[in-house]
C-alpha cells in the first residue's frame, strides 16, 4: 500500500494540535495588579498641545529673514491669471535642493487645470444630433452645406433660424389640450346632447324571419367565395 492509497478513518484522527506540550500561562489578579500600580498620575496632555508638538515636527518654522524676502518677492511680482476664467494663478511649487545638488520643484496644490471654475469656462462637446442620418430630407440639407451638429438652424450663416421650431408655453391651469376659454372667463355653452334612439324590440315570429334572412345571406356568400366549378360541373348542377 503506497502512502497515496492509506487512508485513516475520522474517527481515529486527533485533533490537531494534540501531543504538543504547551506552557501555563500565569495570569496576573486583578488585586495584584492595583497595588503594584505606581501612585504617581502624570499631569494629562491637552490636545492643543499634541497638536502643536506634531505641527513642530512636520512642518518646521523658516527663518523670518526668509519670510522677509518671500513676502517681498510676492509684491514686486506681477499676479498670472489664466487666459480661460480669468482668475489668478497660484504658485506652482517650491524649489528644493536634493543631496546632489539639483532643483526640484514640489506641488504644494492641485493644478488649476481641474478646478470646478476652470471646468465650468472650458467649452465642452455636445452630444451629436439625434436626427436619422438615412432621412432624405437630411441629406438634401447636408448636401447644401446644413451641419445638423452644429446646434444651428437653418439659414446663411449669421441669419440661421430658430433651432427648435416649436417653443414650448408654461401652462398654468388644468384644462385639457384642445379646449378654448374666452377672454372673459366665461365657459363655452355646452352642446345639446344627441337623442339616443331607444332599440326597437322584436317579437318571436320577427327574431325567426330575421334569423332565416341572415342564415340566407351566409349561405349565398358562401357559395360565391369557396365554390368550385369543376366540382358543380361533376354534380350536374
Amino acid at each position: 500500500m503506497t502512502d497515496e492509497d492509506y487512508f485513516l478513518p475520522l474517527e481515529d484522527q486527533r485533533v490537531f494540535g494534540a501531543g504538543i506540550s504547551r506552557k501555563r500561562v500565569q495570569f496576573v489578579p486583578s488585586s495584584e495588579h492595583l497595588t503594584t500600580t505606581s501612585s504617581s498620575i502624570q499631569p494629562a496632555t491637552t490636545a492643543t498641545e499634541i497638536a502643536n508638538k506634531y505641527l513642530s515636527i512636520v512642518l518646521p518654522e523658516k527663518p523670518s529673514a526668509e519670510g522677509e524676502k518671500e513676502t517681498v518677492s510676492v509684491l514686486s511680482s506681477p499676479v498670472r491669471r489664466c487666459e480661460v476664467c480669468r482668475l489668478p494663478l497660484a504658485d506652482e511649487g517650491e524649489e528644493e535642493d536634493d543631496d546632489q545638488g539639483t532643483k526640484r520643484t514640489t506641488s504644494t496644490t492641485k493644478p488649476h487645470e481641474s478646478s470646478l471654475a476652470h471646468q465650468v469656462c472650458l467649452e465642452h462637446s455636445h452630444p451629436p444630433s439625434h436626427l436619422d442620418r438615412t432621412r432624405h430630407g437630411l441629406r438634401y440639407l447636408s448636401a447644401y452645406g446644413w451641419d445638423p451638429d452644429s446646434r444651428l438652424g437653418l439659414g446663411a450663416p449669421g441669419r440661421e433660424g430658430i433651432r427648435d421650431p416649436l417653443k414650448p408655453q408654461v401652462k398654468n391651469d388644468t384644462v385639457g389640450l384642445g379646449i378654448k376659454r374666452h377672454a372673459d372667463g366665461e365657459k363655452e355653452k355646452a352642446k345639446p346632447a344627441a337623442k339616443v334612439q331607444k332599440t326597437q324590440k322584436l317579437n318571436a315570429k320577427q327574431a325567426r324571419m330575421g334569423y332565416a334572412r341572415a342564415q340566407k345571406k351566409s349561405d349565398r356568400l358562401r357559395e360565391m367565395f369557396f365554390q368550385n366549378d369543376d366540382v358543380q360541373r361533376y354534380l350536374g348542377e
